[in-house]
């Protein structure tokens, strides 16, 4: 597990030390310089400085880089609310818990951005389909997914005390979330499942059985479609097979007894 933090945060999050520092200096707005200070911007958190210099100072040709979306991407998911490294390692130390527990807890307290969770999805969707991208890359995508899904979820049913404190606001909260808080733990929890087989061995035996469990029982709803990653596919069965097994106290948030796959509809009232 650490030899998989220490190698997946050298390739995504930390690419700009790689580069030739002098060789930088002679051009400081050259894309290579500009993706540079992008990188540095990424590793001290600065992430909107990060965002501003590839979206409006890299040229429109050196923004269509693989480097360049990479490094965009990791501004959007920091931005989000994603610390990878705390974040992998909360997965892989938990023993119990939901999915939506296991995924949404490490935001308990934590301000959290779900839109630029998605801006973070849909730029790595830039740089090919998952079928198309590395390993690494999905395996950011499956985490990025997760951190999508988990900081909707708490943001948008545990919010009080600020940040919220681990319980739900109200009752059956899952079951009166918009259709565009639903839609973004939909298109969360696709790309988690879509890529979760980069993952799922280094999130530590016990997560990554709750979350397969959880796409497993997912996928067997009526009319749920639980890899999908497309909001123009969102349909209003989707919407609500997703609430449903949002209010089970096995994957969700909820205290319905979801025990029996077949009785997970009736979870809304």
């Amino acid at each position: 597990m650490r030899f998989f933090i220490i190698f997946f945060t050298m390739q995504i999050l930390l690419q700009g030390c790689s580069q030739n520092i002098l060789s930088e200096v002679g051009n400081k707005n050259s894309d290579e310089a500009l993706l540079f200070d992008a990188q540095t911007a990424v590793n001290a958190q600065q992430y909107d400085n990060a965002i501003s210099i590839l979206t409006q100072r890299v040229s429109a040709s050196g923004q269509q880089s693989t480097r360049a979306r990479e490094i965009l991407a990791s501004g959007y998911a920091g931005k989000c609310g994603l610390n990878f490294i705390n974040y992998v390692t909360a997965l892989s130390t938990s023993v119990s818990g939901s999915s939506f527990v296991l995924v949404s807890g490490p935001f308990v307290t934590v301000p959290v951005s779900p839109d630029s969770c998605l801006s973070s999805l849909q730029t790595l969707d830039l740089i090919g389909t998952n079928a198309q991208r590395t390993t690494n890359q999905n395996a950011f995508a499956a985490i990025v997914g997760m951190v999508l899904m988990g900081s909707a979820t708490r943001l948008y049913t545990d919010d009080a005390p600020v940040n919220g404190d681990g319980l739900q606001d109200v009752g059956n909260a899952s079951c009166a979330l918009t259709d565009v808080q639903i839609n973004k733990i939909i298109l969360g929890y696709g790309y988690m499942a879509q890529n979760f087989s980069a993952i799922s061995s280094q999130i530590g035996a016990s997560s990554s059985t709750t979350i397969s469990d959880s796409i497993t029982t997912c996928t067997a709803l009526v009319g749920a479609s639980c890899s999908n990653t497309d909001p123009a596919q969102i349909t209003v069965q989707m919407r609500d097979a997703m609430r449903d097994l949002m209010n089970t106290s096995q994957y969700g948030v909820g205290t319905y007894d979801g025990s029996n796959p077949l009785l997970i509809p009736a979870a809304c009232p």
